[in-house]
């Protein structure tokens, strides 16, 4: 149980992250006036031992960050991608809402709607790209090159493949299986994905990127794994971008 003086530490902490984050988000988008951020209050406690066994508490960044520095990234990108839904004056999606329960997940998403007439390539190619401008945010512009983009068509099923460990990184092993610790279970990946694909997977088209055209998957690349998949789902006449990159 965290006592006054510890969550007033915490708080002050948490706010000079969220300075740091709001700064970043603005150099992307000047006009944003508040940062999102899922992590509760207590997050920001890090709880030690000494001896002979005193506990005790200080501010700290929440668990699943590498540093820092990481934390500021992604609550400058969780800012970032609200402001673009609410500019474009999208409704909201469930899918943002249920999602935000799930904080320690490494894997990213944006939803973007499909431009008519669909062409196949060329149309996952856009939804990328838009894709990628809401994840990354103000690093799209600095750590992008496209020359070096690949993909190739998957099947549906293979999206929702089993997480093997020692297999290569698909949606199911990015979910469940990050570098850190986490408590969320197969019925977690699939109470996901019943909002996120609500009318099956039978009208779902598959593209697989490659993940060495931009420093947003470095740190996925060195051990754990890297991902890019953009899906196409006709009942809907949607895309959904998914992206993930980690490091312990």
């Amino acid at each position: 149980m965290s006592d006054d003086n510890d969550l007033k530490q915490a708080a002050e902490f948490r706010e000079a992250i969220h300075k740091e984050a709001l700064a970043k988000a603005r150099t992307a988008y000047p006009e944003i006036d508040f940062v999102i951020d899922t992590h509760s209050l207590d997050d920001y406690l890090t709880e030690y031992r000494d001896y002979p066994g005193i506990c005790y508490k200080i501010p700290g960044v929440p668990s699943g960050y590498k540093n820092r520095e990481a934390l500021i990234d992604k609550i400058a990108s969780q800012t970032i991608e609200k402001h673009l839904r609410d500019k474009a004056a999208l409704p909201e999606e469930p899918f943002w809402q249920l999602i935000a329960e799930y904080p320690d997940i490494v894997v990213d998403y944006a939803i973007i709607s499909a431009n008519e007439p669909y062409c196949s390539y060329e149309s996952h190619w856009d939804a990328l790209t838009k894709g990628a401008l809401q994840i990354f945010g103000n690093e799209w512009k600095l750590n992008f090159n496209v020359g070096k983009i690949k993909a190739k068509v998957i099947s549906s099923n293979l999206l929702f493949d089993t997480a093997d460990e020692n297999a290569e990184m698909n949606y199911r092993k990015a979910f469940l299986q990050p570098p850190h610790p986490i408590s969320y279970t197969e019925a977690d990946f699939e109470k996901v994905n019943a909002v996120l694909f609500p009318n099956g997977t039978d009208a779902l088209e598959v593209f697989k990127w490659s993940t060495d055209w931009s420093d947003y998957f470095d740190e996925g690349n060195e051990w754990w794994g890297s991902l890019c998949l953009t899906i196409y789902d006709a009942s809907l006449k949607r895309f959904v971008v998914i992206m993930a990159s980690a490091t312990d």
